[in-house]
């Protein structure tokens, strides 16, 4: 059997998450600028999930700046990060596109080069561009610096929030006046959980069980994911501990994001500034029996906070309940500075809908060709097997590729994702289905193996070897694909059988 790249009938595999991005290189000289250029600030929180914000609805008040900010633009409440840890969702803010297509998407995976990135457009069109940074995640070997003049890392002892805000301040200082992009990467949030004083002890005062800050237990288990409780001798008293060491970092880091936004107001700058704030992954708290990040993809690590800021132009307290994608925040960006750019984006550009609010006839057209604006790919797990899903509110489905085993959820009357649904024959869940399988064909490497006709049977195997890495595997994914690119069950054909390792029609 003859097995080729590009051929129709396809039973089929994903192997290695690469995108050839031919056509795309040049596209920085066809971009255009129809504006007087606007200054933008980033603010990115690491681990900051939505709902430990007040303005969230969390019920202690942890962010009275940032609830601050969100009455002065607008706030959206159903933002979803592309992935569940830090590498893969913020390499997709700045390059709109999806893990699998910039490549950043392991823990040893840099970005890719074969498309521009947020920082590189705007630098092409006179900005002066730096980034704060604290994350190792983030670091140049990532490549996720491409594009920025200043990339400051912390020193070896790292840097808190109240640092990184003092940095980014500075760096405005160093500036003349060019218009500049700047993003200011606060990490404190994430583990350890080791607030300073007073902040270590205001959302528990009267604990006085084992628990000490900083928190970082030593058998937390790589996986994330199972047995923690019995890992971890933990009373409910501890976890709630556990939580409000998390909460208090989270004051902290408020504390810095509210002295940024005073030192943006001292230099006059805010009426010329466009601020953007968001998080790039959620985390967990025994919600399903795991801790920390980068091990699911539940709401409490794709649910991320995601508030804009412009004097004059965003109505203030604003409040948009349509799902939106941190893969929207760079063509939105672009947008409301006035640069067109050709590159391809898979995003789109949310200035309609916030113009137009939610009652507006507001039509949003994706650049990108896999997925409509109303659909959210997340996927690149760091720890335990692959998995991939598409949320579309109030409908999510989680796939498996390793075990091929699938997870379908009504958000709407299970909110925390606890009660699968077991009736697989809704139309929106077999469609939410069907664009997850293509979505997958159409962003990876694929081969495609074409089944000729007739009343023999056939059995074919393949083996690939690879350059990129060495090692060996196993197919993860595999779909039969009809003339008409649809996807087909396995079980439409008679005598059909497949395998991990081999299909056999």
């Amino acid at each position: 059997m003859e097995i080729r790249p590009g051929s129709r009938f396809v039973p089929l595999s994903q192997y290695g998450l690469r995108l050839a991005t031919l056509g795309v290189i040049f596209v920085l000289l066809s971009c255009g600028t129809s504006h007087k250029p606007l200054n933008v600030v980033l603010i990115g929180v690491d681990t900051l999930r939505a709902d430990h914000l007040t303005c969230y609805g969390y019920g202690r008040k942890t962010s009275p700046n940032i609830d601050r900010l969100a009455q002065q633009g607008v706030l959206f409440e159903n933002a979803i990060a592309p992935s569940p840890w830090t590498l893969p969702s913020f390499a997709t803010v700045f390059t709109s596109l999806y893990p699998s297509q910039h490549g950043a998407n392991g823990a040893r995976a840099p970005m890719g080069t074969g498309f521009p990135t947020l920082a590189e457009i705007l630098k092409e069109h006179g900005y002066k561009t730096g980034a704060i940074i604290n994350a190792p995640y983030l670091k140049r070997s990532f490549k996720v610096d491409r594009g920025f003049d200043t990339y400051d890392m912390p020193p070896r002892e790292g840097r808190h929030a109240d640092g990184t805000t003092r940095d980014a301040l500075a760096w405005i200082d160093s500036l003349s006046n060019e218009p500049f992009l700047l993003f200011v990467h606060y990490f404190d949030p994430h583990l350890p959980y080791g607030p300073p004083a007073p902040y270590d002890t205001i959302f528990d005062p009267g604990y006085r069980g084992k628990i000490r800050s900083p928190f970082l237990p030593k058998r937390l288990p790589r996986v994330r994911l199972r047995n923690l409780l019995e890992l971890l001798d933990y009373s409910k008293q501890d976890w709630h501990h556990v939580e409000a060491l998390y909460d208090g970092e989270i004051a902290f880091t408020d504390k810095a994001i509210g002295d940024l936004i005073e030192g943006l107001r001292e230099r006059h700058l805010l009426k010329e500034t466009l601020i953007v704030f968001l998080s790039d992954h959620g985390e967990e708290f025994l919600d399903h029996g795991g801790l920390e990040h980068g091990h699911t993809l539940y709401n409490e690590l794709l649910h991320v906070p995601l508030i804009m800021v412009l004097d004059g132009r965003i109505p203030e307290a604003t409040r948009l309940r349509r799902q939106v994608r941190l893969l929207d925040v760079a063509p939105t960006i672009l947008d409301f500075v006035g640069v067109e750019c050709n590159a391809r984006l898979e995003g789109v550009s949310l200035l309609p809908l916030i113009e137009e609010g939610e009652g507006g006839k507001v039509n949003l057209i994706a650049t990108g060709t896999l997925l409509p604006p109303r659909l959210a790919f997340s996927e690149s797990i760091l720890y335990g097997t692959q998995k991939k899903s598409i949320t579309a509110l109030p409908w999510k489905v989680i796939y498996d590729t390793e075990k091929g085993e699938w997870w379908r959820f009504n958000l709407a009357t299970d909110p925390h994702e606890e009660d699968p649904l077991t009736d697989t024959t809704l139309a929106v869940i077999h469609a939410l289905e069907q664009a997850l399988d293509k979505t997958l064909i159409g962003i990876t490497d694929t081969w495609f193996v074409e089944v000729v006709g007739g009343d023999s049977s056939h059995t074919f195997s393949i083996d690939i070897k690879t350059e990129l890495v060495k090692g060996s595997g196993n197919f993860a994914f595999h779909r039969l694909i009809d003339t008409e690119g649809n996807v087909m069950p396995l079980a439409s054909l008679k005598n059909a059988t497949t395998t991990r390792k081999r299909i056999t029609i």
